[in-house]
């Protein structure tokens, strides 16, 4: 909370390398994030809110959108300032960061892709042979 304004976080996790989006990921680094981020910012236009909204766009591999990469910083900001020692760079912690955020999407994908090996792998040994 800022000043009395809550900020809405809505996160968005996208994987650029879909068919749809493969030609857009492929110019730009960072587009399919902007991208989604403009989809959601539409999507949120109606609402009538006192809150501030911020679409928190990450793609798979990691790139954040510039409004998330700037709220990540004042999260940075406000840790470092109350807990952080003083003579370690607040970017190191800024790095630290957006690296746990990376791996915690590539842990989602790898349970995901888990998943569904174990089930092709039950669905396959439940047939009957040929």
């Amino acid at each position: 909370m800022k000043n009395g304004i809550c900020t809405l976080v809505d996160v968005v996790i996208i994987d650029p390398t879909h068919v749809d989006l493969l030609p857009r990921f492929c110019t730009i680094q960072g587009f399919v994030a902007f991208d989604a981020a403009q989809a959601k910012k539409r999507s949120y236009r109606n609402r009538h809110s006192t809150n501030q909204f911020l679409p928190f766009t990450i793609e798979i591999f990691g790139c954040l959108h510039k409004q998330a990469n700037v709220f990540l910083h004042e999260c940075a900001n406000v840790i470092w300032s109350l807990k952080g020692p003083k003579d370690l760079p607040l970017f190191v912690l800024v790095n630290f960061l957006h690296q746990r955020i990376s791996i915690t999407v590539q842990r989602m994908q790898a349970c995901s892709i888990l998943s569904w090996v174990v089930v092709i792998g039950l669905a396959t040994s439940q047939l009957p042979p040929l």
